[in-house]
């Protein structure tokens, strides 16, 4: 595994684009955080409650979540990119299975994951620390769990897409119509059967944060309407693994069968 993870580093390590949206990424979301959540709160004052304990994990939470759209365009340039080059050609010459070189990718991007999701935490706890202190540190935190499985549901689509299409511009064309027609999947499906799909799988586990009372006793009304059937977070947790798994392996097989 670390051979395959310094075989990934060495190709983005002097990588501009990499690292400039990497950066961009870390300059962004704070500034959208505290931007949009001051400006709602010029019109609803309440809303600066989202910034202590434990409402902040859910804020934070889903602020990244938007900036991991750019993430995904970055993990499908990344990978096409490779394709075009016939960096993964030369790779296999090198002596690399291609499931080495399926887990290469499937590393770099976890790590990526898991870089995003440690950034969040702590600019959330930097947040939530100062407006209320330590207290209730831990209590919503299952947010930033929940993030991160969304942030390796966003990449492994990115991956797929990228495996599949070849071409940077169409693969990440598709990619984001994808979450464009989430909503178009929830009104052809119904929402008992669109919350297994993978983009509302994904999307999902990170609720919009402001007005949740209000919006749980709408869905519910709803529901009750439609005789749909919402499932718990866990599930969606459970059901987005699966999708990431699928994603993963399906990319494998598609470089399997394929002429590199």
């Amino acid at each position: 595994m670390i051979h395959l993870i310094k075989i990934e580093y060495a190709k983005i390590k002097y990588n501009t684009t990499f690292w400039s949206i990497i950066i961009l990424y870390m300059v962004m979301l704070p500034l959208v955080f505290f931007g949009l959540g001051h400006f709602v709160a010029n019109i609803y004052p309440d809303v600066l409650k989202a910034y202590e304990f434990p409402k902040v994990w859910n804020f934070i939470s889903y602020m990244a979540s938007w900036t991991n759209l750019l993430l995904g365009v970055l993990v499908v340039s990344i990978i096409c990119n490779e394709t075009a080059f016939r960096t993964q050609r030369q790779n296999i010459i090198d002596g690399l299975s291609r499931k080495e070189m399926i887990l290469s990718k499937f590393y770099l991007f976890t790590a990526l994951a898991m870089f995003v999701t440690l950034y969040t935490f702590l600019l959330g706890m930097a947040v939530g620390v100062y407006f209320t202190g330590f207290s209730d540190l831990f209590s919503g935190i299952s947010f930033i769990g929940y993030y991160f499985i969304q942030t390796m549901g966003y990449f492994s689509f990115a991956f797929f897409f990228a495996f599949l299409l070849k071409s940077p511009a169409l693969a990440i064309i598709s990619y984001i119509l994808t979450f464009i027609f989430k909503f178009i999947f929830t009104l052809s499906l119904g929402v008992t059967i669109a919350q297994f799909t993978p983009i509302n799988a994904f999307t999902d586990l990170v609720p919009f944060p402001f007005f949740q009372d209000s919006l749980d006793m709408i869905a519910k009304q709803t529901q009750a309407e439609n005789d749909s059937y919402e499932i718990s977070q866990s599930l969606k947790a459970l059901v987005s693994v699966g999708w990431i798994a699928i994603f993963v392996i399906s990319g494998y097989f598609i470089v399997k069968k394929r002429d590199l």
